[in-house]
């Protein structure tokens, strides 16, 4: 499956087989905790941070809103404009998930694994103003692409851990690579619902692969 292109890819090996061993087991060799659907934590980018075991499943869930900012070239910024055209949408305090349509190029190719569409910092401090509570994205990472891999075009202004930073900062958390918000916004541009985000427990890490929920209320 597609990484973060600077991570190890997914691996698993057969450990046992139910014909020879009487059962069958696996194990996962390899497994970062940034693979795939994934919640982002503050120890992630700001040292001595709070960790995932730090935050309650409240802390995780809450009432929010799907924006559609489609369409979203490669490599394109999403900023405090695009943000504003969904001010009286985006409520102080609330969960916000953006659908660039990336997702629908999850594949092994250079635009999924360098060039999404990315926020930059005039957003990430419209969203922290906003006191955002959960920020999630479609694509790789919130910030741009800014590893050593030379790619097509102009790289970000400022790293993504610079806006990692911002985010954090305020007080937000961050779910990445999320699948499946054109199934919420069902051709609308907005959906509302109340957000539920399980990730992975596990002690003292600064990212999970999580399950995202979203429950709309009756239309």
């Amino acid at each position: 499956m597609p990484s973060y292109p600077s991570l190890p890819p997914f691996r698993i090996e057969n450990l046992r087989t139910a014909t020879k061993n009487g059962t069958t087991v696996n194990i996962i060799t390899s497994m970062h905790t940034h693979l795939g659907t994934h919640i982002d934590f503050p120890l992630h980018a700001i040292p001595g941070s709070k960790s995932l075991d730090d935050y309650t499943l409240e802390d995780l869930s809450g009432d929010g809103v799907v924006i559609d900012l489609t369409p979203k070239s490669e490599g394109e910024e999403i900023t405090e404009k695009d943000l504003e055209k969904y001010s009286d949408q985006i409520n102080n305090g609330a969960i916000v998930f953006i659908f660039t349509g990336w997702s629908r190029k999850r594949d092994h190719t250079s635009a999924y694994l360098f060039r999404w569409p990315y926020i930059e910092e005039s957003a990430a401090h419209y969203l922290a103003k906003k006191n955002i509570k959960i920020l999630g994205i479609d694509v790789l990472s919130v910030g741009g692409w800014s590893g050593k891999v030379a790619v097509k075009g102009p790289l970000p202004k400022i790293p993504s851990r610079k806006i990692h930073e911002i985010l954090f900062n305020a007080g937000m958390l961050v779910v990445e690579e999320v699948a499946n918000l054109d199934k919420v916004l069902m051709g609308r541009k907005v959906a509302k619902g109340f957000f539920l985000i399980a990730p992975l427990l596990i002690k003292g890490v600064e990212a999970s692969p999580c399950r995202v929920f979203f429950i709309v209320p009756d239309l």
